[in-house]
């Protein structure tokens, strides 16, 4: 009987054990099936032409920086991950109170450079990485970001999610012509200007130099016969985040320095918004993050290179005379 009885308490001690370390170890683990025990922070990227939450498929890094409600910086939590997947939260641990989050996603210092130590959402700046002389000519890491206020209490558990926004943009940039226009990789330069690599804790443009973008990746490419003979020169270029009001350019040029294209750039692709978008032009801006624009090309009478047509994302634009 009494081996009996020391048998089963002694299996009651090690179920309670056991239960106790895997209760320690799911405080610690993200994962939905599990039953609360910290308060977490979700991430949400719907804010795209899609109206889709892409923030499982598309982000890689998060860092969310935390602050009290009087300014001042409390801690950093971090995670990376080749995929978040679906259901993902972020547990973090803190005392009562009330906090302000700022998340930047994406935040490589390949691409960006950031403060490792702040006292203050002011010292919370992002600055893209470019040439001493201003040009910027390599593929971006995606970058996104959020803000969000969040209060922790003892008696209740919350998640609170943070609403992202995303910062870059891609442009493929296609010049198309009659093979006598001589269109070919190395006699045709593109390039983006702007003034927009340095960004607040809020996402504010902050006072920057301009930025001279340039491709990352150019190429030929020949329509064929059935197109007439037209030539092709195909490009692709990052910018950082765009705001309408700016003075944002694109300009392509052939070798001789002769102007193919100049134009405002913000202007055109708010002319997409117009026509098949009902949002703000700043919303816009923000959730397009992918741009194909193909610009078909002519001479004149004087032998001056005129653009007969523009297309924005398949939207067909004829230029007037007096844009450029």
């Amino acid at each position: 009987m009494t081996n009996r009885h020391f048998s089963i308490c002694s299996l009651k001690v090690w179920v309670m054990a056991w239960t106790s370390s895997f209760l320690s170890v799911s405080c610690d683990t993200i994962t939905e099936d599990l039953p609360p025990c910290d308060n977490y922070i979700a991430f949400r990227y719907d804010y795209n032409m899609m109206f889709v939450d892409a923030f499982p498929s598309k982000v890689t890094r998060v860092d969310v920086y935390v602050f009290d409600e009087t300014g001042k910086y409390v801690t950093r939590f971090s995670d990376e991950r080749t995929s978040f997947g679906e259901g993902y939260r972020m547990p973090c641990t803190l005392p009562s109170g009330k906090y302000h989050l700022v998340v930047w996603a994406g935040l490589y210092d390949r691409s960006y450079e950031f403060a490792d130590t702040i006292s203050t959402p002011d010292e919370l700046t992002v600055r893209m990485r470019r040439g001493a002389d201003g040009v910027q000519n390599k593929e971006l890491d995606a970058l996104w970001h959020g803000e969000a206020e969040m209060i922790v209490t003892d008696v209740e558990q919350r998640t609170v999610t943070v609403n992202l926004v995303k910062d870059t943009n891609r442009f493929r940039i296609v010049v198309q012509g009659a093979s006598e226009i001589g269109l070919e990789q190395e006699s045709v330069d593109f390039t983006i200007t702007d003034s927009n690599g340095f960004l607040a804790s809020d996402n504010s443009l902050l006072p920057d130099g301009q930025i001279i973008y340039k491709p990352y990746y150019k190429t030929d490419a020949n329509l064929g016969e059935e197109e007439g003979g037209m030539n092709a020169v195909v490009a692709e270029l990052n910018t950082l985040r765009l705001v309408n009001g700016s003075k944002s350019r694109l300009l392509i040029h052939n070798r001789e320095g002769k102007k193919l294209v100049n134009i405002d750039l913000i202007k055109y692709l708010l002319l997409t918004k117009m026509e098949g978008h009902d949002m703000p032009s700043q919303e816009y801006l923000d959730r397009q993050d992918e741009y194909a624009m193909i610009f078909f090309l002519n001479k004149d009478a004087q032998g001056n290179y005129a653009i007969i047509q523009i297309k924005v994302n398949g939207w067909i634009i004829r230029p007037q005379s007096g844009d450029f």
